[in-house]
């Protein structure tokens, strides 16, 4: 397994309830270096997932919106419109890491409500620094 589909399904492991947005085919000749989760229906959180695209570095994000209702129409229109419509979100946590090997991430940069004690964490620890509920 590659280190973005480990990482896609560890988020759907920690986040039973998340469901991956999935653009119109429309795109599929564009490469997708960014993944949206939202969390579990009905709430105001979705999870972003970056790829750099070149090395195993990414970054994963909770944003935060105004309220359900407005997150539901942006991953309504995602399909169809892309990822800029998701500015509207706000920040709640970021964490960019280097995937060394399954259960193995190498911390870069983190601004969050949690506190990471190593730079060496596992999935878990990142879905954990990054959920908007802890």
């Amino acid at each position: 397994m590659n280190s973005l589909d480990y990482l896609r399904d560890q988020i759907r492991t920690y986040f039973p309830d998340s469901k991956e947005l999935q653009l119109s085919s429309a795109f599929d000749g564009q490469r997708r270096f960014n993944f949206y989760f939202e969390i579990a229906p009905g709430q105001r959180h979705l999870l972003y997932l970056n790829w750099d695209g070149d090395i195993d570095g990414f970054t994963l994000k909770c944003l935060e919106f105004q309220d359900a209702a407005l997150l539901r129409e942006l991953a309504d229109a995602y399909t169809e419109k892309g990822s800029k419509i998701f500015n509207a979100g706000q920040p709640v946590a970021t964490l960019s890491f280097i995937y060394q090997g399954e259960d193995n991430l190498r911390v870069r940069n983190y601004k969050g409500r949690s506190h990471i004690d190593s730079h060496e964490i596992s999935a878990r620890n990142l879905m954990y620094a990054v959920n908007p509920f802890e």
